[in-house]
């Protein structure tokens, strides 16, 4: 069986897909030839397809690469493209509404005068999130946004009277939601819940890359750490023996 080599990844510009090429030669000298490497990548974009388009080339630079992103990864469930329709469609259900196109392109959805839905899209005319009120109301008690797939990343529910954000769901193809986020009544984050692996609630993001290294690193893999933010978990909780914190 192959050695396991995890490298947790901060950036993946060119000059740090060399100094994992760099990592890799050093650990074939250490180890011999026969392992596995596994890029670890905690990183969220708001647009998951940058990340993809990243690991595509990654994959030419390093054949055989196996990569594992905290978010993407439990995103792609499957090749659904334009998920937000379908989303949008649900809300509305057999509500009656009026449709009316702005002179930037933005269009809302009105019913008895109140902007019910706004759909908002950047200059090339793509959507990049939909804001949605409740009757009555002024302010959106939820947002969703899009990325360039015209699928949903992230549901943000949001206290209409202080406009503070309540919880960020964040969702698969499917729009389940895997991973949500609670924030106190400042607007600050205060717990999570990693849902995709019916984790316990944990209340700083230290403590949920913790739950995902436990899933995603085992106690006899190599791991070079080449984001700091993570040395804390093998310098005092984590059980791998073979870490290179860089």
């Amino acid at each position: 069986m192959d050695n396991q080599v995890k490298i947790i990844i901060d950036k993946l510009g060119k000059a740090d897909v060399n100094e994992i090429k760099k990592y890799v030669a050093n650990m074939n000298k250490l180890i011999g030839n026969s392992l596995s490497l596994t890029i670890l990548d905690p990183r969220y974009r708001g647009d998951y397809n940058l990340l993809i388009h990243e690991y595509d080339q990654l994959s030419r630079e390093l054949p055989g690469v196996k990569i594992e992103s905290f978010y993407v990864s439990q995103y792609l469930h499957s090749d659904v493209r334009d998920n937000v329709n379908k989303f949008t469609n649900n809300y509305i259900g057999d509500q009656k509404m009026i449709v009316e196109k702005m002179a930037d392109g933005q269009r809302l959805f009105k019913q008895n005068g109140d902007i019910r839905i706004a759909i908002i899209t950047n200059r090339a005319g793509r959507v990049t999130a939909v804001d949605f009120a409740k009757p009555g109301e002024k302010r959106p008690h939820q947002r969703v946004s899009v990325n360039s797939s015209g699928n949903i990343q992230l549901l943000r529910h949001f206290n209409t009277k202080t406009k503070l954000p309540l919880t960020d769901e964040y969702l698969d193809t499917e729009l389940v939601p895997q991973l949500v986020v609670h924030f106190d009544e400042r607007g600050r984050r205060s717990d999570y819940q990693l849902l995709r692996y019916d984790e316990p609630v944990v209340y700083d993001e230290v403590g949920l890359y913790q739950q995902w290294f436990d899933k995603v690193i085992n106690s006899e893999d190599y791991v070079i750490n080449l984001n700091r933010h993570y040395d804390v978990l093998f310098e005092s909780s984590h059980d791998v023996k073979k870490v290179f914190l860089m």
